[in-house]
């Protein structure tokens, strides 16, 4: 029954290739669609534990208590002098440093996702005047217990101290932050920065995207120069065999964002995982056309092919498919994620693979001949 049928799909691959790779390319557009969608999820390693285990309940509850909810961050403002013998600041303590922060955290606490900002200007501050007098500010800092949480004990560093709202956009604020550094006028030898686990998780999926983009390079291209080498030493094949991996992670990238689905600073690397595991499927399946061309012609070597390897395809599928989904079984949802994702990109390799694959190969044997 099952051989009945493979042989009967077979058939219609053979004789209308360009019906199935049509199919497959209106496929492939609503994928990236879907994938356009996906966005980057914020994690800390928290949210990497399950949320009713004791030490994270208890953290839980702690920040509720005493911090109301907020999320922290900073403004770092630092020496960064150029010059060994110039005029540049060499003490936060100085009088433009300390005017250059209370500057920055009112321009930062008008933001609506920061609900309030404090510098060192605020433990200085006498009937709304900052003390013009170095030394006035140097005893009265040395006199407060708080200046410790302002300024570093090498007086190299001072914090502008952020709370943020609990549903701030943690990219916005960060972007927000940064331009309200750049355009606002700094004294020489002095930089500043946004710090804290918002600026943390802006930088990380910064970094995601384009680390995504190399893996998947150099995975493709990796993997082709081995095909070529040392598989199929045949050009045409191997691009060939390579569909399975480059249609299947779009199809799975593509399942995921309309599932809903976010990526992660651990999830990040799975479509190479998916190419390393289902090129496994496009090889399969051209190796054993390439068989049963040297007995028979295209149409049938192709009916032979799909009836020959599904089944044991799909059976290697299912035994990857349990696998990823064991990984759910356990208490870290990364993993959970992580299994979820690779089992979309297996499933999709292999349905490219006997799919897009025989339809090409049906293609360059009709009309462009052996080769």
């Amino acid at each position: 029954m099952i051989d009945e049928t493979l042989k009967k799909y077979g058939s219609i691959v053979a004789n209308h290739p360009f019906l199935i790779l049509g199919i497959a390319i209106l496929v492939t557009i609503a994928a990236l669609i879907g994938a356009s969608s996906l966005g980057m999820k914020e994690e800390g390693m928290e949210e990497r534990l399950p949320q009713d285990i004791e030490v994270i309940s208890t953290m839980n509850f702690v920040k509720d208590e005493f911090n109301g909810g907020i999320n922290p961050g900073n403004i770092v403002i630092e020496l960064d002098p150029i010059l060994s013998n110039s005029s540049e600041i060499r003490d936060v303590r100085d009088t433009k440093i300390i005017e250059y922060a209370d500057i920055l955290a009112k321009k930062a606490e008008k933001l609506e996702d920061i609900q309030s900002a404090s510098s060192i200007a605020d433990l200085l501050r006498e009937n709304d005047h900052l003390p013009r007098s170095e030394r006035r500010i140097r005893s009265k800092l040395d006199s407060l217990p708080q200046t410790t949480e302002y300024i570093s004990d090498d007086y190299s560093m001072t914090l502008i101290r952020l709370d943020l709202m609990p549903d701030a956009d943690n990219e916005e604020v960060y972007y927000q932050l940064c331009k309200i550094i750049e355009e606002t006028p700094k004294p020489p030898g002095v930089k500043a920065q946004p710090s804290g686990s918002f600026a943390v998780m802006t930088s990380l999926k910064q970094q995601i995207k384009p680390d995504m983009r190399k893996t998947s390079i150099f995975s493709i291209l990796g993997i082709l120069a081995i095909i070529f080498l040392f598989v199929f030493r045949s050009l045409k094949h191997g691009i060939t065999s390579l569909m399975a991996i480059v249609f299947g992670v779009l199809w799975a990238f593509g399942l995921m964002g309309i599932l809903g689905m976010n990526l992660s600073s651990v999830t990040a690397g799975a479509a190479s995982m998916m190419m390393g595991i289902g090129i496994d499927f496009g090889i399969q399946v051209v190796s054993r056309f390439r068989q049963e061309l040297m007995r028979f012609g295209y149409m049938e070597a192709v009916i032979n092919t799909i009836s020959g390897v599904t089944v044991p395809m799909a059976v290697t599928t299912l035994a990857a498919l349990i696998g990823f989904r064991a990984m759910s079984l356990g208490r870290l949802t990364f993993l959970a994620d992580l299994g979820t994702m690779m089992s979309l990109g297996v499933l999709c390799c292999m349905l490219s693979a006997i799919t897009i694959i025989p339809a090409l190969l049906v293609i360059w044997e009709k009309y462009f001949g052996k080769g």
